[in-house]
């Protein structure tokens, strides 16, 4: 009874874990892969979860088998017990049967030698009977005794005497195997008992059902904790990648601040050195608003720093650069002034 009831919870409990394993997977591709299950990963521990799951069939069985095998050597027992009760009781019957045999071999004696039972012959035979067992005799009976022994037993009573023995020898060994008979029964009857106090294979069946029901909620644990720690993992994959990005933006947008703020420093210096060429011409020269640098050059400088390039030294060459052609224009302007004034 044990082992079928572990055999039907082995396939019971692990047939459900494969039915929900596969009910998990159908559930994500029904969902477009959206959902998450932990028994479609590729765990790496699947073979330490197939270890304890045998380990605990193993263990299982085992309780069960031993248990088994106990009650099997009981069981061996008990029927040598009872073979050996049948054999005592055939025996017992013999014995009866001899003793039956005997007492009919003490009738046919008694017609033989033509006795009675109310004859003198058969009387003395009857306190010869009684010397025999160790009864008490009077002291007519011993009086009685020492003649019959004084004059010889006669064939009747050497023969009947005789019947006397062989009989007593069978009721010994009957008595004898109805006592083992009686004793055989009664450590029967212990054991049955015993075991209905005890009932091994049902505690033994209870016991491998609870390691059965342990190593379950062990294996679910298991596949709970991959899952999580699965889960875990991209989303600490997925933090770190936002975090990665949101650092980046914040750096191109630092890089974008200065670009502006390098592009308006620019052209303040651009227009510090058009009005500094300005004053130093004079009021009465009119200082191109872009000597020797028309609108196309001007952006060019402008779009080349607003793109990235944050040398201060080349924006440098080119403010000096500007206002070298602005000095030498004034010059030329100056020159102008003088030979109209001739």
């Amino acid at each position: 009874m044990g082992i079928s009831i572990l055999a039907a919870n082995k396939n019971g409990l692990f047939a459900n874990n494969e039915n929900t394993i596969k009910n998990g997977q159908d559930n994500k591709e029904a969902k477009g892969g959206k959902s998450i299950f932990a028994g479609s990963f590729n765990l790496q521990n699947n073979n330490n979860i197939e270890l304890k799951r045998k380990l605990a069939q193993k263990r299982a069985m085992k309780i069960v088998s031993d248990t088994f095998a106990s009650e099997q050597k009981i069981d061996g027992s008990m029927d040598e017990m009872r073979a050996q009760q049948e054999q005592l009781k055939q025996e017992t019957l013999e014995n009866k049967k001899s003793i039956k045999e005997i007492q009919e071999q003490r009738e046919k004696l008694m017609g033989d030698y033509n006795v009675t039972e109310e004859s003198q012959e058969h009387k003395d035979l009857e306190l010869l009977r009684k010397e025999t067992s160790g009864g008490k005799l009077s002291d007519e009976e011993k009086e009685r005794l020492a003649t019959i022994h004084e004059n010889g037993l006669t064939n009747y009573q050497k023969d009947m005497l005789e019947l006397d023995g062989q009989e007593e020898v069978y009721q010994r060994l009957a008595s004898q195997k109805e006592s083992a008979f009686k004793s055989i029964s009664g450590s029967l009857a212990d054991m049955q008992i015993e075991r209905l106090k005890k009932h091994p294979m049902v505690d033994s069946t209870k016991q491998a059902d609870e390691i059965m029901e342990a190593a379950n909620k062990e294996l679910v644990g298991d596949l709970y904790a991959e899952a999580k720690d699965h889960i875990d993992e991209k989303m600490e994959e997925a933090k770190e990648k936002a975090e990665e990005k949101a650092e980046k933006k914040e750096e191109e947008e630092t890089k974008e601040a200065e670009r502006k703020k390098d592009k308006l420093e620019l052209e303040k210096q651009i227009e510090q050195a058009k009005q500094n060429a300005a004053e130093a011409a004079g009021s009465e020269i009119r200082v191109p608003d872009q000597p020797s640098m028309d609108t196309s050059d001007m952006q060019e400088i402008i779009d080349q720093n607003s793109n990235g390039t944050n040398d201060t030294t080349k924006i440098e060459r080119e403010i000096e650069k500007l206002v070298e052609e602005l000095g030498l224009i004034m010059e030329d302007l100056k020159g102008s002034k003088v030979d109209m004034s001739i």
